[in-house]
């Protein structure tokens, strides 16, 4: 890890994501402020002396390829790993089972949870060119803590140059959720 400007750089490596370029995916942490989280952190994409940083999903947009379906679930999980939410506007966890979560604890519902709400792995699908994903997603209070932890099951629509849109297909609001961990948790 090296350092530069009161931040340590730390690459971050198996991100399954093809950028068009030879792009390296880049976290800084600030050896200043540690609070709020998204102040001392950077992401950064960076080829030689070209540094573009990513502070949304929207500053992904044609620095991607979206060339099949696995590509466009790679891509979506992106925004909602714990480690990288941050990063993103979209202050959701992916919904799994547990014993079946990637990354455990975050968003882990019990089995009888998961069946009561008719829960599901994400489906993916090729439409016109482009790439659909329907996954269930926990969103969290943002920044100002306004919007209730709910689950609902999101149509995430994935264009091959990294466009990305979203559409609530239904949402599930139940006690427990206040119980599932999220990274901000």
């Amino acid at each position: 890890m090296s350092r530069e400007n009161n931040f340590y750089i730390g690459w971050i490596n198996n991100i399954p994501i093809k950028f068009k370029s030879e792009y390296g995916l880049v976290m800084m942490f600030s050896s200043i402020s540690f609070y709020p989280v998204k102040a001392s952190l950077k992401l950064y994409l960076i080829k030689g002396d070209e540094k573009i940083e990513i502070n949304s999903i929207k500053s992904l947009e044609d620095k991607v390829l979206i060339d099949n379906e696995e590509a466009a679930l790679d891509f979506v999980r992106l925004f909602t790993k714990p480690e990288l939410h941050v990063f993103f506007d979209l202050y959701a966890i992916e919904i799994f089972k547990k014993g079946e979560n990637p990354f455990e604890p975050y968003g882990s519902v019990d089995e009888d949870f998961y069946l009561k709400y008719n829960l599901r792995p994400a489906k993916v699908y090729k439409s016109n060119g482009n790439f659909i994903v329907e996954r269930f997603l926990m969103f969290y209070p943002d920044d100002e803590g306004i919007i209730p932890k709910r689950i609902a099951l999101v149509k995430e629509y994935v264009y091959p140059n990294g466009k990305y849109e979203n559409e609530i297909l239904n949402e599930i609001y139940d006690p427990i959720i206040n119980e599932i961990k999220t990274p901000v948790d």
